[in-house]
């Protein structure tokens, strides 16, 4: 993309936030409102990567079926002299894999952030979207504690009739280190595969790690086959019943896990005014835009995702 760049005769790009394989995330200006916000612009390399340019038309046809507090909101897509470019809210904060990469999270913290997350997720389901990358990367914090849920790429729809699917049955798309067992054996997923990749989020949260270590491949492995070590052992300050709620959201059979996001927010919820919960001081979360750089494309069984405040380049990060 082209410095200084006006797109569509309204969107005036204005700095370069990040870039990779896929493609570059401005910051810019909407002229016609004179707002801030994110261009996010697919790359000559992303339109050439098979079904780049449709997940790029996925992500802004999920979003625009989205409005909520917790999740990114996207503004406007088009094409301008062969360029996708998606106009997203621009988010000042930082992506919770970048505070644990500062340590485990105080556990209130983490409860929080876990419950605004439920909110986001909750709502995406509601409307039938499954968003299948529930990741700390794709997880912004703000200044002021608020969580947005960003990379709604590869979210499952609801199939339209007509409509061809973006991915067969033994597709595997998401993040290896929180991808469900039934994601990484190409099952069907349904919003219970959201509430696994909030159950690997928020034990990296306490723990400072996922629950599984290793290269992809192995990793998925264990989510398939082996319990996860338990989260006390780890993080002895966890309260019983956070620990007991974790180990349930990362149950093998979506059948032995939680219902539903509502039901995790309403235990999550509970924990923040018992008197069981950790009250640590949260951090200060920086201003300014999270700016994520993607690797070279990856593979689809370890999907990297944008870890974006504006949202990533269309190629994420393994957090």
């Amino acid at each position: 993309m082209v410095l200084k760049r006006l797109l569509n005769g309204r969107y005036q790009s204005e700095e370069l936030l990040g870039s990779g394989g896929m493609g570059e995330v401005w910051r810019g200006r909407d002229l016609r409102l004179d707002r801030p916000v994110a261009i996010k612009v697919l790359s000559a390399a992303g339109l050439d990567e098979p079904m780049a340019a449709e997940r790029f038309d996925r992500e802004a046809r999920t979003a625009a079926r989205l409005t909520h507090p917790h999740i990114v909101a996207v503004y406007d897509f088009g094409t301008e002299e062969n360029d996708s470019y998606l106009v997203m809210e621009l988010v000042e904060g930082r992506t919770v894999s970048a505070l644990i990469a500062q340590g485990p999270l105080p556990v209130e913290q983490a409860v929080s952030i876990a419950v605004q997350t439920c909110d986001g997720i909750a709502a995406a389901h509601a409307v039938g979207v499954v968003h299948r990358d529930v990741k700390p990367g794709n997880l912004i914090v703000t200044p002021s504690g608020t969580v947005k849920i960003c990379d709604f790429g590869i979210a499952r729809l609801p199939q339209v009739a007509g409509e061809n699917t973006l991915t067969g049955p033994a597709t595997k798309l998401g993040t290896s280190s929180y991808m469900a067992p039934e994601q990484a054996l190409g099952r069907p997923v349904d919003p219970r595969t959201d509430l696994y990749g909030l159950g690997c989020t928020l034990y990296a949260m306490l723990a400072g790690a996922p629950p599984f270590a290793g290269d992809p491949l192995s990793v998925l492995h264990q989510h398939v086959n082996d319990p996860p070590p338990p989260l006390r052992e780890r993080r002895p300050d966890v309260p019983v019943a956070l620990d007991t709620l974790v180990s349930e959201l990362l149950a093998k059979d979506p059948a032995d896990r939680p219902t539903d996001a509502r039901q995790v927010r309403h235990r999550l919820a509970a924990l923040l005014t018992s008197p069981v919960s950790v009250a640590a001081a949260a951090p200060p979360i920086s201003s300014g835009p999270v700016v994520p750089v993607d690797p070279p494309p990856p593979s689809p069984a370890d999907r990297p995702g944008p870890g974006p405040a504006a949202p990533g380049p269309g190629g994420p990060g393994g957090s």
